[in-house]
């Protein structure tokens, strides 16, 4: 099962802050597993709705000749105070805290309706890809695979 968690987001007039909207889906093979009869979204799973949130915001800083793949690098102060379960939105809030090209700190914080789910500080980075990959990795993700 492929992980695309950008669906439908919201960048504020500055775009440093990006606001995005996932459906937490019942169908979700994870679900089967996790758990059978309690069903409850992974918190590595948060955790990657959250860092995949953060890459529309690298963009803006992407040099548009330059192939770069995105890549967590830290995951910092994570808390799950919530349990995510299907059939609900999860809204993922990012804000930029620092940037400078290739590595950038982003504060996250997940809801579920008004109360907060999970919350961490990530840190990304545009790793170089070597020649000839064969992927253009940001069309695929943007793209949803």
């Amino acid at each position: 099962m492929r992980y695309i968690f950008v669906k439908n987001f919201s960048l504020n007039e500055d775009r440093s802050v990006l606001e995005g909207v996932l459906p937490v889906s019942r169908d979700w093979e994870i679900f089967r597993d996790h758990f059978p009869g309690f069903p409850i979204l992974p918190g590595a799973l948060i955790l990657e709705a959250m860092a995949q949130h953060t890459v529309i915001l690298m963009l803006e800083k992407k040099p548009a000749d330059m192939e770069v793949v995105p890549t967590l690098v830290q995951v910092d102060r994570a808390k799950f105070v919530r349990l995510v379960q299907p059939d609900c939105d999860l809204k993922i809030t990012v804000k930029q805290e620092a940037a400078l090209f290739p590595n950038f700190k982003f504060g996250c914080e997940a809801y579920v309706g008004d109360e907060i789910a999970a919350s961490a500080r990530l840190t990304m980075a545009f790793r170089e890809m070597p020649a000839g990959m064969g992927l253009d990795f940001m069309s695929f993700f943007l793209a949803g695979g």
